[in-house]
């Protein structure tokens, strides 16, 4: 369950930026309970299940294990042949040994969904489950829960990603402390949804993803960029030693403004590396180059809001008054 507070001054009105100081978040009560639903599975039955999890559990046996709901006639049959299946006795084995508990993880989350709430009080704070997926899903959104699929969270170098043929570029980022980083950039992403219908070009897309990492260094300012972005420390390199080369590339290839849709997954969806830019280039890197234009924005814009900035989705305009220009 989750419970939260404010004590002391209204929020209403404080201004962000990049430049701007921490902010306070000492007063902010946040009790996080994280659930798991991967031992539960194991041990409860059905309806002890259902009676804790309600219907995220169909959203669960449903959407992710493939196996339907409680109510099928079938249900237990195919309940258990996942539980007796040997890759998941062999994942659920090895989540207990790496997540024996999760209190590091309810530290991580509880600071970082305070300076959410911080940002964004009247934005839902989702309660917490974690599952095993049978490595299929990372994280789960409902209308109410955001819940973490813990065997997609058992380091980089996990011997079982390989059998399973994981690609590199995938599983590097496997790791347990990237699951704050990624939880929070769903979790906005999923409040300030990108709208195709009124912005479905290149440099829209580019401004949301950049809106969506700027989020997350604000929620989370200890994270190294290497968590937010998901890349190596190599590829931020990379990035800041091209940043102008790309967006003369960019330029040159006329893709700033292209609907393609095929081209715009290219430019900003995981790959091994961009389109249009050399092997060494991570995938996403324009929307690495995307951040660097909000950031632009903001600190043009010092009066706004991170609220403010999450709520513009004219991205057109925001790009115009950002002035960027990579050195």
């Amino acid at each position: 369950m989750l419970r939260f507070c404010i004590v002391g001054l209204c929020l209403a009105g404080l201004l962000v930026s990049c430049r701007s100081n921490r902010p306070d978040i000492s007063n902010i009560e946040l009790n996080l309970e994280i659930q798991r639903l991967d031992r539960d599975i194991f041990n409860y039955t059905v309806d002890s299940l259902y009676s804790k999890y309600g219907i995220f559990l169909d959203y669960y046996t449903e959407g992710i294990l493939d196996i339907g709901n409680c109510r099928d006639s079938s249900f237990l049959e195919y309940l258990e042949a996942f539980k007796t299946d040997s890759t998941v006795i062999k994942s659920r084995s090895d989540v207990e040994k790496q997540y024996p508990d999760l209190k590091k993880l309810t530290v991580s989350l509880t600071e970082a969904l305070k300076y959410y709430h911080y940002y964004f009080p009247d934005r839902h704070i989702p309660k917490v489950y974690t599952y095993i997926s049978g490595y299929n899903q990372s994280l789960m959104l409902t209308d109410s829960v955001l819940a973490i699929g813990l065997d997609k969270y058992l380091g980089a170098n996990y011997e079982f990603y390989d059998s399973l043929q994981f690609n590199r570029y995938m599983s590097r980022n496997m790791y347990p402390e990237k699951i704050v980083s990624d939880f929070i950039e769903t979790l906005t992403a999923s409040e300030w949804v990108f709208n195709t219908r009124k912005s479905n070009d290149l440099i829209s897309k580019m401004l949301f993803e950049g809106k969506i990492f700027y989020a997350a260094k604000m929620i989370l300012p200890d994270a190294a960029d290497s968590l937010i972005f998901g890349f190596t420390a190599d590829q931020i390199r990379w990035c800041k030693n091209n940043e102008k080369t790309m967006w003369i590339t960019l330029i040159e290839e006329k893709l700033l403004f292209s609907t393609n849709s095929f081209t715009i997954r290219q430019l900003t969806e995981l790959a091994p590396f961009t389109s249009y830019f050399t092997k060494e280039s991570p995938g996403r890197a324009c929307n690495w180059i995307g951040y660097n234009i909000i950031r632009k924005y903001m600190k043009n814009s010092p009066e706004t809001s991170l609220r403010e900035l999450m709520d513009n989705d004219d991205y057109h305009k925001i790009f115009e008054q950002a002035k960027y220009k990579p050195n």
